[in-house]
C-alpha cells in the first residue's frame, strides 16, 4: 500500500485520506510498544514498502516516547488526566513533525 504525499493529493478525497493516515499513524505510534532504538529500524524499513517521509517522521517521534503498556503500568501512580495529556502531546508532536517533514519536502 502506498501513502502518497505531494501536491497531487492536496485537494478533495485524497487530502482527507492523507490527513486521516497521518493522524492514525501518529496515534498508533504513540500507543505501540516499540523498545527505544528499535523505532529506527522500523522507520528505516517504511519507505521500502511505500510509506512517505512525513508519515515515517511522525512514527520516528511517537514510537519511542509513550506506549499503551507503559501507560497501563503507571496508571495507578499518575492521574488519568496527566496520562491523557502526555499521550495527546506525543501524538500532537508526531502530527507536527509530519507537517514539518511535508513542508521541507521529505
Amino acid at each position: 500500500m502506498l501513502f502518497p504525499v505531494g501536491a497531487s493529493w492536496m485537494s478533495g478525497t485524497g487530502a482527507a485520506l492523507a490527513v486521516t493516515g497521518v493522524v492514525l499513524l501518529a496515534v498508533a505510534g504513540t500507543l505501540l510498544p516499540i523498545p527505544t532504538g528499535a523505532e529506527v529500524a522500523v522507520v528505516a524499513a517504511l519507505p521500502a514498502v511505500g510509506v512517505s517521509g512525513p508519515l515515517a517522521a511522525a512514527l520516528l517521534i511517537t514510537l519511542p516516547a509513550v506506549s499503551l503498556p507503559s501507560l497501563l503500568m503507571v496508571r495507578g501512580v499518575f492521574p488519568r488526566r496527566l496520562l491523557l495529556a502526555v499521550t495527546a502531546a506525543v501524538a500532537g508532536i508526531g502530527l507536527l513533525t509530519s507537517v514539518g517533514a511535508l513542508a521541507v519536502g521529505l
